[in-house]
């Protein structure tokens, strides 16, 4: 049991949530339910299938292994094509040793001019097998741009295809535009949308730092001005997210550009029975209100979401799910604590 002590108030220090939390751009954290969730393959079901004919013409070992979206193009790229989707770029963009892979299984001994010639085929297959196996609701214009230059454009999300050439791993990067990556960013939201149970509602959201088994004779002297709580708990920033009043899933608070936000996480949830004759009183760093279409897209592991509040060291005391106090978030000796306002 947690008890109300003035002894722990001199070594209180107040939380410092700019310099504890991870720091998330709020682009990447209004992409994390969205684009960066989403599995590009599943609109391009037949791609594979356009390069099996050429890999066994070659007599070339072939295989899809990974399609993953991202934010950013690595470094040390050193071959790129410029093409176009709707009048917006599109970069296709290998590094050295993937480039060479793949052209020593297409043009083994091949000189240079030769392998510019087989690379620059390659690249325009790519964009052909995109175009035609393309599953999703809205048909584009696709044209390869050769005299553009393709690291003139500032990608606004990329994907990267992995794939295994002959036995050794290659990736292929794809630099997308904004309208493109909004594209998919939509798509996305709308397919984990129609899946969710619209039934659940609007309903509170806790993020819960910690809970409290309190009996009811001392809830008084623990909502007490001034009085000092210690939560016996390590300081994280990992948190239980609470949704209409019951555990949902795990989640870790971050910093928005200087607002408060929290992103899922795979992992099981905490025990949250407590013992007979007592009352649950939680500290949670947010409380909001979310409907469950919003709730269906933060069921992926890795969403981040943005709750629009400024991030700081005020916590909100709650029983029975109903907000009953305000208190400073504190760490003491590698633990939490809090001071009731």
């Amino acid at each position: 049991m947690q008890e109300s002590s003035d002894e722990i108030t001199p070594a209180l220090t107040s939380w410092d949530p700019r310099r504890s939390l991870k720091k998330v751009d709020s682009q990447e954290a209004k992409l994390s339910r969205g684009f960066l969730r989403c599995r590009p393959e599943k609109w391009f079901p037949a791609f594979p299938a356009h390069w099996l004919p050429l890999a066994h013409s070659l007599g070339v070992d072939f295989k899809m292994l990974e399609v993953k979206p991202g934010l950013s193009l690595p470094k040390g790229l050193e071959t790129g094509f410029y093409c176009s989707v709707d009048d917006e770029a599109l970069g296709i963009f290998l590094d050295d040793i993937s480039a060479g892979v793949i052209l020593e299984a297409v043009v083994p001994g091949g000189g240079v001019e030769a392998s510019k010639v087989v690379a620059e085929y390659l690249a325009r297959r790519l964009l052909v097998s995109l175009e035609s196996s393309w599953s999703g609701p809205e048909s584009s214009v696709v044209r390869f741009e050769s005299e553009r230059d393709a690291f003139s454009i500032d990608p606004a999300g990329v994907v990267k295809i992995s794939v295994e050439v002959q036995c050794s791993n290659c990736n292929v990067w794809l630099a997308l535009g904004r309208s493109l990556v909004d594209r998919l960013d939509s798509l996305w939201r709308r397919q984990i949308r129609s899946g969710a149970r619209t039934a659940e509602g609007e309903g509170d959201v806790h993020l819960e730092l910690a809970q409290l088994a309190v009996p009811p004779a001392m809830l008084v002297d623990y909502l007490k001005p001034g009085s000092v709580v210690d939560l016996e708990v390590p300081i994280t920033d990992q948190v239980t997210i609470r949704f209409g009043g019951k555990p949902w899933m795990p989640g870790r608070l971050c910093d928005v550009q200087g607002r408060l936000g929290f992103e899922v996480v795979p992992g099981p949830l905490p025990a949250s029975s407590l013992p007979d004759g007592t009352t649950r009183l939680t500290v949670a760093a947010g409380v909001f209100r979310m409907d469950g279409m919003q709730m269906a897209e933060l069921s992926q592991s890795g969403a981040v979401w943005d709750t629009g509040s400024a991030a700081s060291d005020t916590v909100a005391v709650i029983i029975n799910g109903e907000k009953v106090a305000e208190a400073t978030l504190c760490t003491f000796e590698g633990r939490f604590a809090i001071t009731i306002l």
